[in-house]
């Protein structure tokens, strides 16, 4: 076996005992030796241990997917715990849906030093969600009156 195969093997054996930054060295030095199946197990591994921008680098070089229901999952429990920050940028990551986005200003409505940001993923997220124009006629009714001031 050539070296670099056999440092793809040893990477192995480090991946499946947990030690995954020796394992994510080897698999980057002989990237182009890697299975796909390895690159997901390393990625879905450092999801597991909260290391995110190593699973997203990890996905990326293996040319493997973002484990988008595992990162869902993560964000939603992040959101449970309060952490808006960390659910945002895993929904961000995951390509949230709208209902998870909602859920997100709901939490945010609810601190009240985080309205701009609640404001920003209304606009980015739930543009749509605006109120529902009114048709013209009712809009021409809803015109405010002027009032004049009497002495």
């Amino acid at each position: 076996m050539p070296a670099s195969e056999s440092e793809v093997l040893v990477g192995r054996r480090y991946l499946e005992r947990g030690f995954l930054d020796a394992a994510m060295r080897l698999f980057v030095r002989n990237a182009e030796l890697v299975a796909a199946a390895d690159w997901t197990s390393l990625g879905e591994r450092l999801l597991e241990r909260n290391r995110i921008a190593d699973a997203v680098r990890v996905c990326e070089l293996g040319g493997v997917p973002l484990p988008r229901e595992r990162m869902l999952v993560a964000a939603d429990a992040c959101l449970r715990r309060k952490d808006v920050d960390g659910a945002m940028r895993l929904y961000e990551l995951a390509g949230a849906d709208r209902e998870r986005w909602a859920k997100l200003v709901d939490v945010l409505t609810a601190l009240p030093d985080r309205e701009r940001q609640a404001i920003e993923i209304v606009d980015r997220h739930l543009g749509g969600e605006a109120q529902p124009e009114l048709p013209v006629r009712e809009a021409a009714a809803k015109v405010p009156r002027q009032i004049k001031a009497v002495k």
